[in-house]
């Protein structure tokens, strides 16, 4: 997946990666950084309905949420638990991991840390 004209999408983490890429086109973060992270941290809220955290991850699912950015750009924001059994990504690990995301590629991308894909 890459970036659109109107939708971002999160990539690449800079801390802890087994598997990472960055995406080389399309649009780049630029002023709308601050509300990516912003949007990440009401996300991986177990507070947040709906949110990343909210409920437990099962074997092989994927949690995928879009949000609108400020300029009206979308980000796309995705968790995959690719381990065994049903786990709970704490809200630090998924705030931290998705901000790594935003803040380690210019253009998004995508990294793997341990059996958990950020996106």
């Amino acid at each position: 997946m890459q970036f659109s004209t109107l939708v971002l999408v999160v990539g690449a983490a800079v801390i802890d990666r087994a598997l990472a890429g960055c995406y080389t086109s399309g649009d780049s973060w630029d002023a709308e950084r601050g509300y990516a992270e912003q949007a990440v941290g009401e996300l991986c809220n177990s507070g947040t309905k709906g949110g990343f955290t909210e409920t437990s991850f099962t074997s092989g699912q994927t949690k995928a949420i879009c949000r609108s950015l400020k300029s009206g750009k979308k980000a796309d924001f995705s968790i995959h638990w690719g381990g065994a059994g049903t786990i709970d990504l704490a809200d630090f690990d998924c705030d931290l991991r998705l901000k790594n995301e935003i803040n380690g590629c210019q253009h998004g991308g995508d990294s793997t840390t341990a059996d958990w894909r950020f996106m």
